[in-house]
């Protein structure tokens, strides 16, 4: 055991998490599941960070507190460990699909292993079944304790299956780059599992969130706000990567708010501002699921569609009025929404971004035109 080399990754591990806790602040104040969960997920890592040393260092020791610490300590890595697998489980559910109904459904039972081994760390205290502590106070590693490395394993690759039925579902999961999660957890844990006394599970989980964070740091720079959809910036990425393959045969749906300006002086922009974020809501809903729903600029919003077809684009926009008559049926606003909607195909010998823009554009304010005539 070489406790300087303990002493440094867990400091770096320490300090990667403290800085992204830190600069993660105002992020996290948001009142979102997702937030809360990663940070229970950091805070977890730190502890455990601080834990891992004093364990090391207590190792061999023989006085009264040297032991109690050791015990404490041992305890609650082991505690952690699947509590931080499940953790992670719920966050990457919580990030991909945002419900909570589906976190208690599938997480009342699929957290049972965890739950338990939580339990049996606790009754190791008593009767040693993961480690054991010898007269000198040196930990000794029992077989069943592979069986938390297992099942940790398992709560990860669950998390990837999640992720992948996701993208096959949806298109790529954005802003989530599982594998820089993963890639550090899996070899820290290796070389931790096959090389007795190395300690690198938590520098590794803490360099694999750190890794997420700066990722998902991105994802919010390319974030309206208000109504969480994407924004111009990301559309002007998304334009830059998909114009340049014909293959990807792509499409475009402007929408317009109509009348937006009454509703704003009629009922005050806080009103206007609920406005837009039921538009956002009507246009995930009636969207493909690997559309991607963008707030272009004020009032108006784009749909882009890989894959595309005019008959593509035509259910599309049929589903969104429907969408939008649902809406406006259901919900008791002080207002009724009304949208105008164009679709074009880009056209990969003529087009570049604002020439498919002013097609959408102008085929919308054709619509809009006509219900002006009609007021």
């Amino acid at each position: 055991m070489n406790l300087i080399a303990v002493a440094v990754a867990d400091y770096i591990g320490f300090v990667l998490v403290i800085a992204m806790l830190v600069s993660s602040k105002i992020r996290r104040s948001a009142p979102r599941d997702e937030f809360k969960i990663f940070t229970v997920i950091a805070f977890l890592s730190a502890v455990a960070c601080v834990i891992d040393f004093l364990v090391f260092l207590c190792d061999g020791r023989t006085s009264v507190l040297a032991r109690l610490v050791a015990n404490i300590g041992n305890t609650y890595c082991f505690m952690a460990n699947p509590v931080f697998a499940i953790a992670w489980c719920i966050f990457a559910d919580l990030k991909l699909y945002n419900s909570r109904a589906r976190i208690k459904r599938i997480y009342k039972i699929a957290a049972i292993p965890g739950v338990i081994l939580v339990l049996i760390a606790l009754i190791n205290i008593f009767v040693p079944i993961i480690y054991y502590l010898d007269a000198d106070n040196v930990y000794h590693r029992l077989p069943f304790s592979y069986v938390y490395y297992v099942v940790s394993f398992c709560y990860l690759i669950s998390s990837v299956i999640n992720i992948r039925k996701y993208e096959a579902r949806y298109d790529k999961a954005s802003f989530f780059p599982i594998h820089l999660m993963m890639g550090p957890i899996v070899l820290g844990t290796g070389f931790q599992v096959f090389y007795y006394g190395v300690s690198l599970i938590w520098v590794s989980i803490a360099v694999g969130l750190t890794a997420i964070y700066m990722s998902l740091q991105n994802e919010f720079s390319y974030q309206d706000t208000l109504t969480g959809l994407y924004n111009r910036a990301y559309l002007d990425y998304l334009l830059e990567k998909y114009s340049k393959n014909p293959d990807n045969r792509l499409g475009g749906i402007m929408v317009d708010i109509d009348y937006f300006k009454d509703i704003n002086d009629t009922f005050g922009h806080h009103v206007g501002d609920e406005a837009l974020i039921d538009v956002a809501r009507v246009l995930l809903f009636g969207k493909p699921d690997k559309g991607i729903a963008i707030r272009f600029a004020g009032d108006e919003f784009i749909i882009l569609l890989k894959d595309s077809t005019e008959q593509t684009l035509q259910k599309t926009v049929q589903d969104i009025r429907d969408e939008l008559a649902l809406f406006n049926e259901a919900e008791n606003r002080q207002y009724k929404l009304s949208l105008s909607l164009g679709y074009t195909l880009y056209d990969y010998e003529k087009d570049n971004s604002d020439s498919f823009f002013k097609k959408m554009d102008d085929n919308m304010y054709e619509e809009k035109k006509l219900k002006h005539a009609k007021r």
